[in-house]
């Protein structure tokens, strides 16, 4: 279990744009977190967790799945392979196809000699990472009609001077009531010790009930 130096919980969103008899909650939070440990270190944990994995950085066409709203990349990171600082990147690429049930975007990776190692076996092939983000944007449709839901998860994980710190959003959409967003994002990051991030962010968002 990691010993946070630092934690920051703060709820940015949470509005009701449905009604009072048929709720439907956009609700976002920011969490921010100092550790001592290095992101390479915290890659490795968090690739055991299962946050980095196939399922959040797809290495197949996915679809209705792409890195952010504002098209930034699946996975970036800074690594160092075989001695050389090199900077790896999981782009989403819209195929251009329009399906029944959304759009399908392809993962592009760069550079072209580690187009074939995932993320996940960053740790077993001795490649060091030096700082990382992971993105992620789900949305659905409805048949050929585009649902406003949408779950998105944004993170970076940065040295600065001895500590490393964490930076997290998530937001979650046409949610029936006032829940945690993304819990299956927490589940995931939930490893340092005294502090349930499911729990703490849903004290959070009930700081606001009378609103």
């Amino acid at each position: 279990m990691l010993e946070p130096r630092q934690k920051s919980i703060k709820l940015i969103e949470r509005k009701n744009y449905g009604s009072s008899l048929r709720p439907l909650y956009t609700i976002a939070v920011r969490i921010e977190i100092v550790v001592k440990e290095s992101p390479d270190m915290l890659h490795k944990l968090f690739t055991g967790t299962g946050l980095i994995a196939r399922d959040t950085v797809p290495f197949d066409v996915v679809s209705n799945f792409r890195g952010s709203v504002e098209n930034k990349p699946y996975y970036y990171a800074l690594l160092v392979h075989e001695g050389n600082s090199k900077k790896y990147v999981v782009q989403a690429k819209d195929t251009g196809r329009s399906l029944r049930t959304g759009i399908n975007y392809e993962p592009v990776i760069y550079p072209e000699e580690l187009r074939l190692i995932h993320p996940a076996e960053f740790y077993r092939r001795d490649i060091e990472v030096k700082e990382w983000e992971l993105h992620n944007y789900r949305h659905y449709f409805m048949a050929f009609i585009a649902s406003k839901r949408y779950e998105s998860f944004d993170m970076s994980v940065k040295r600065e001077e001895k500590v490393t710190r964490l930076r997290v959003k998530i937001t979650e959409s046409e949610l029936r009531e006032k829940k945690v967003p993304c819990s299956w994002y927490l589940k995931r990051l939930s490893v340092f010790k005294d502090m349930d991030l499911e729990d703490e962010v849903m004290k959070e968002i009930k700081r606001y009930e009378n609103e």
